[in-house]
């Protein structure tokens, strides 16, 4: 086709509301670690699976700020259902205190988590040889505790971040110009 015959004549209506412009990348590649996040939305996909929830999570810090993971848990089917232990640590990893968990039966929905700082533990698909991501919710201290075994063993390489961010470069917890104690002590936790 040569130029006279292009249509620069064309319309059509579109509605655009609520939708985000593109960022000018794909979605980053996202690296085995510990990310603080917040949790973007919950919902229940009935054409997939009526049972299970559907958890979007945001990276909240670091280089990977802003990259979307995904989760799902499944609704317990009864009072014993070990699924509660996992529903438990996402509760808690998203602020809840033992005191409000133990109080007894309770009532969650989305808004129980949307907009809620968390912890989680993500793994990239095909690291282990799995076939999907990995991402658990962790609680805090869990976060600090297992951050902490993940810097001190000898086989991680020390990632590095953007100075003063306790959580930055790969979201890891060290910083380029601190020490891994100093990032321990800023985490609450004691160094060895």
């Amino acid at each position: 086709m040569n130029e006279i015959e292009m249509d620069r004549s064309w319309n059509f209506n579109i509605n655009v509301s609520g939708v985000a412009a593109p960022t000018g990348f794909k979605a980053m590649e996202v690296p085995l670690g510990y990310y603080k996040v917040t949790v973007s939305d919950a919902y229940i996909n009935p054409e997939r699976n009526s049972n299970r929830v559907v958890f979007k999570v945001t990276i909240a810090e670091g280089p990977y700020e802003g990259q979307v993971r995904t989760t799902g848990m499944n609704k317990p089917n009864s009072a014993e259902d070990k699924v509660r232990h996992y529903w438990r640590a996402a509760l808690e990893s998203c602020g809840y205190t033992a005191a409000e968990l133990d109080a007894g039966g309770i009532s969650i929905a989305p808004t129980s988590f949307i907009n809620r700082s968390a912890y989680i533990y993500f793994a990239p698909k095909g690291h282990n040889g799995k076939q999907w991501e990995t991402l658990e919710f962790l609680t805090e201290v869990d976060f600090a505790r297992r951050l902490q075994a993940h810097l001190a063993d000898p086989k991680t390489a020390a990632p590095t971040g953007e100075t003063g961010s306790v959580l930055g470069g790969n979201g890891m917890g060290t910083v380029a110009t601190t020490s891994k104690n100093d990032v321990l002590a800023k985490l609450g936790i004691n160094a060895k």
